[in-house]
C-alpha cells in the first residue's frame, strides 16, 4: 500500500475558508476599535470626572456641577449664588473629547454639598441626568447618573436611532 503524500482538494478549501475567516474578523475588529477607543477613553475620563465632582462636593461643602457641550467639559462650582467655572482642574479651562466622539445631549450634572444629584437651576434633588456619547461610526455610550449620586453606564450600540433606554 502506497501512503498517500500532500492535501486533498477538499482540505486545501476548508483550511482556505477557515484562514480567510479568521483574516476577516481580526480586520473587521481593529477598524472598529480606534473609534471605540476614543469613546472609551471619552467616557471613562468623564465617568472620573463626575466620581471626583462628587467626593469634591462634599468635601468642600458646596455644590459642583459639570458641564458639557458636543466636544467639551468643565467644571464649575457655586458660590455668591452663580455658577462659577473652575480653571484649576486638570481640565482647566475645558476639557475635550477624544477625536471622532462627539457628546450628542449636552446637559449639566449637579451635586450638593452631600454628593446628591441636583438640577442645577433650582438645587432640587434631581431623578437622573443621562449624557449619551455617540462616535462618528454610530458606535454609543450612555451614562446615567442617578439621585443618590451613583452611575450606571450602557455601552456599545449601533446606530442611536435603534438604542432604546436603559
Amino acid at each position: 500500500m502506497k501512503k498517500k503524500r500532500g492535501m486533498t482538494i477538499i482540505e486545501l478549501l476548508v483550511t482556505l475558508a477557515v484562514f480567510s475567516v479568521t483574516i476577516l474578523v481580526v480586520l473587521g475588529m481593529s477598524r472598529g476599535g480606534i473609534n471605540r477607543t476614543g469613546l472609551k477613553t471619552t467616557s471613562n475620563e468623564i465617568l472620573g470626572m463626575i466620581n471626583m465632582a462628587k467626593a469634591k462636593a462634599a468635601k468642600e461643602n458646596r455644590p459642583i456641577a459639570l458641564s458639557f457641550t458636543n466636544t467639551t467639559y468643565r467644571e464649575h462650582f457655586y458660590e455668591s449664588g452663580i455658577w462659577t467655572p473652575d480653571f484649576s482642574t486638570a481640565t482647566s479651562p475645558d476639557g475635550e473629547v477624544a477625536s471622532g466622539t462627539t457628546i450628542i445631549s449636552s446637559s449639566t450634572i449637579a451635586f450638593n454639598s452631600r454628593g446628591i444629584l441636583i438640577d442645577p437651576s433650582t438645587f432640587i434633588i434631581s431623578a437622573s441626568v443621562k449624557l449619551t456619547l455617540q462616535s462618528d461610526q454610530g458606535d454609543g455610550i450612555k451614562i446615567k447618573v442617578i439621585s443618590y449620586g451613583g452611575v450606571k453606564v450602557k455601552n456599545s450600540w449601533r446606530n442611536s436611532a435603534e438604542y432604546g433606554g436603559f
